[in-house]
């Protein structure tokens, strides 16, 4: 897991250094992640429900690791992880299963 955030956070950088379209979005993501009416741990909940909808272990990866750092408990996230199934049906269980390896690995569950 340190590798995947170290190398994440170095290829962001090398995106963000390269083209003004990557850091612009960066900032939007960050923004539209931050505390607000709506907050961050809702914010990265519903992430991760995304996350699992639209089948990105990368994304479920990460906001996995922001749900805990919001003190999302198990429990919202594993309701989290339900919702992105309901919305996407039978072809989302390979995520859900990647979701609940992370969980296992992180000793969440």
């Amino acid at each position: 897991m340190e590798d995947f955030n170290r190398r994440r956070k170095e290829l962001n950088s090398l995106m963000g250094d390269t083209d003004e379209f990557f850091r612009e979005f960066g900032k939007l993501d960050d923004n539209t992640y931050s505390d607000g009416v709506i907050p961050k741990k809702y914010k990265e909940l519903t992430g991760l429900s995304i996350s699992v909808l639209t089948r990105c272990e990368e994304c479920i990866l990460y906001h996995i690791q922001a749900c805990l750092e919001e003190n999302a408990s198990k429990e919202e996230i594993i309701e989290a992880i339900k919702i992105g199934v309901i919305g996407g049906g039978s072809i989302t269980y390979p995520s859900a299963r990647f979701a609940f390896s992370v969980l296992q690995d992180m000793k969440i569950i």
